[in-house]
């Protein structure tokens, strides 16, 4: 399961439609954000297009306010591809864990479609509790195509004890993705001989962070801490070579940014700070819990103790119960063709100078009860 050390900043930064037609294509900070955790995140936003991860972003890389670039710059279509795109990365990381659970029950002779199948239909009380056949209904149920929907089904009440008792597991593992498949393409800029020495650090960081994913391990905060001061390195290199406003520094801002935003969302929140202010809301639904998820990148950990086994116990088959609903809806939708540009698109009104900022630390979260 994955660590949870306390974070120096967990505001959220859940970026929620703003209302009324005229204002539908451009995105803010809802009213009342100044909140943490449970507390802030939820209250005032349009259901479904919340920028997935955005609150896991805030926590890595620091807080704005609505005059930010960030509030400025993102639109509902560039919202609706990132979505797209991190989800597309889950499903990546989806399929590398089902490889390692087929390994590691080579005895059966099943291959990674098969473990799926089983966790999706067939699941063994040990699959839901450790988090796997929760998971594969949470990623149907999270497909962009259907989210919406899903949402305006999940009226069922979850309540607040329940969701308290949830392992929650940060979704280290599709930002992984990200990185790999975004270093992957550089700009023309970053593969000349004067970014060799950096090129070289990068491919080996990345490697060190794949290989801790490809474990089932959680991203080591040194290996992260190194890959955070190499972008930091490469875009003040940047900013003294390149001339501004010319087209390869266009371009390489906006690699270097991406990359620089998606280091920021491997730092993990700490849970618990997310998660406090919850008993204030004993009338939670299955909504409000897929939501909180969204915003902060989470999925379902190992449940470890016997009050957290009956949370999944009584969660599951709500889990169910609207994966089957939305279905039809999934069954005939069709999956948008990807650009490969959805990273860069999304954090490209950030300036260096903001995605370097950093929050006041939280408030020290309650004690659970």
């Amino acid at each position: 399961m994955i660590r949870r050390p306390a974070m120096a900043g967990a505001l959220v930064l859940a970026l929620a439609a703003m209302h009324g037609s005229a204002a539908r294509a451009q995105w803010m900070y809802p009213g009342g954000y100044g909140n943490w955790g449970w507390g802030g995140w939820g209250a005032g936003t349009a259901q479904g297009d919340i920028a997935r991860g955005l609150g896991a972003y805030a926590a890595g890389a620091g807080y704005y306010n609505q005059q930010t670039a960030v509030a400025n710059s993102i639109n509902t279509d560039t919202v609706m591809r990132w979505n797209q795109y991190v989800y597309e990365s889950q499903k990546e990381a989806n399929r590398i864990h089902h490889l390692r659970l087929a390994q590691d029950r080579q005895q059966t002779n099943r291959a990674a479609d098969q473990i799926r199948d089983r966790l999706r239909n067939n699941p063994e009380p040990r699959d839901i509790y450790r988090g796997d056949a929760m998971n594969v209904a949470l990623d149907e149920i999270n497909d962009p195509r259907v989210y919406s929907k899903a949402l305006e089904g999940g009226k069922v009440k979850v309540g607040a004890q329940t969701i308290r008792n949830i392992p929650f597991q940060y979704a280290s593992a599709a930002i992984t993705v990200s990185i790999h498949q975004l270093t992957q393409n550089p700009p023309a800029t970053l593969l000349t001989p004067e970014f060799e020495a950096e090129r070289t650090a990068f491919r080996a960081l990345r490697q060190e962070v794949r290989s801790q994913i490809e474990q089932d391990k959680s991203p080591d905060p040194e290996t992260i801490r190194q890959l955070q001061d190499l972008v930091n390195k490469t875009e003040a290199k940047v900013d003294r070579i390149l001339p501004a406003n010319s087209r390869q520094r266009t371009e390489t801002d906006k690699y270097l940014k991406a990359l620089h935003g998606l280091i920021a969302m491997l730092q993990t929140p700490a849970i618990d700070v997310l998660v406090s202010g919850v008993q204030n809301r004993p009338e939670a639904t299955l909504a409000d819990l897929l939501g909180f998820m969204n915003a902060f990148n989470l999925r379902f950990g190992v449940a470890s103790t016997p009050q957290q086994r009956m949370a999944y116990d009584a969660l599951y088959p709500q889990l169910v119960t609207l994966r089957n609903q939305i279905a039809p809806a999934l069954a005939s939708a069709s999956s948008p063709a990807p650009t490969g540009t959805e990273a860069r698109d999304f954090f490209q009104g950030m300036t260096y100078q903001d995605l370097q900022k950093k929050a006041p630390p939280p408030p020290a979260p309650a004690p659970r009860p």
